[in-house]
C-alpha cells in the first residue's frame, strides 16, 4: 500500500507548481492576446497612429497590462519582428537550400522558405518599415535587419555558384535573389492579385531558375 501511495504522490504535482504553470499559461495568452491585437492595429491604421490604450482595448486587457508586458509599442514590434526572424520551418529550409547537393533542389528549398516566411510575417515587415519612417531606434534596427537577410541571401548565391549561368557572378545572383524574394514581391501577388501562396512558390522556383541557372 504504502508503494502504491509513493507513486501515485509522484505523479502529482504539488499545488505551487500547479497554480505556477496555470499562471504562466495565462500570462501567455494574455501576451499573444494584445501582439495579435497590435499587428491588426499596425496594419489598418499605422504604427503611429496606433496608441498603447487602443491596443489595450483591442486586446480586452487594461493598458497598465499591456506596459507591464510589453513596454512599449516598440516593445511589442520587436516581439512580433522576432517570430517572423526566427520561424523554426522557414529557417529549416533554408539551411536545407545552403546544403542541398545540387542546383535545382537549392532553389526549390529557398522559394519555399521564402513563401513560408512571407506567408506568415509580410504585413510584420510592412508594419516595420512604417515605424522606422517616425522612429530612428526602429530604423536603426531594420537596416540592421535588412544587413542580416542580404547575408543570407548572399550565402545562398555562394552556394549556387557552381551553377549560375556564365552571365550571371555571385554579385548579381545576389542582386536577383534580393529582388525577386522581397515581402512587397510577395503582398503583390499574393494580397494584390489574388495568387495562392502555392502558386507564388512555382513562379519563385522557376523563376529564380531561368534567371540564375546555366540551361
Amino acid at each position: 500500500m504504502l508503494e502504491l501511495y509513493s507513486i501515485f504522490m509522484s505523479n502529482v504535482k504539488p499545488v505551487a507548481s500547479q497554480r505556477l504553470t496555470l499562471r504562466a499559461e495565462r500570462a501567455a495568452v494574455t501576451r499573444r492576446r494584445i501582439a495579435e491585437a497590435a499587428r491588426v492595429l499596425f496594419s489598418r491604421q499605422g504604427y503611429g497612429a496606433t496608441t498603447l490604450t487602443v491596443i489595450a482595448t483591442e486586446a480586452g486587457v487594461a493598458v497598465q497590462t499591456v506596459y507591464a508586458v510589453y513596454g512599449s509599442k516598440a516593445g511589442i514590434l520587436r516581439a512580433l519582428r522576432e517570430e517572423v526572424l526566427r520561424q523554426p520551418e522557414a529557417e529549416a529550409l533554408y539551411a536545407g537550400a545552403v546544403q542541398a547537393p545540387d542546383a535545382a533542389r537549392t532553389v526549390a528549398l529557398f522559394a519555399r522558405s521564402i513563401r513560408r516566411r512571407w506567408e506568415y510575417g509580410h504585413d510584420v515587415v510592412a508594419i516595420q518599415t512604417d515605424a522606422a519612417s517616425t522612429d530612428p531606434t526602429l530604423r536603426i534596427e531594420l537596416d540592421q535587419v535588412l544587413a542580416i537577410r542580404r547575408a543570407g541571401i548572399g550565402r545562398l548565391a555562394q552556394s549556387l555558384g557552381p551553377w549560375l549561368a556564365p552571365s550571371v557572378d555571385a554579385p548579381r545572383a545576389t542582386a536577383i535573389l534580393d529582388a525577386l524574394t522581397l515581402p512587397e514581391v510577395y503582398r503583390e501577388l499574393v494580397d494584390v492579385q489574388g495568387w495562392s501562396p502555392d502558386e507564388f512558390e512555382a513562379w519563385l522556383d522557376s523563376t529564380l531558375r531561368q534567371q540564375l541557372l546555366d540551361p
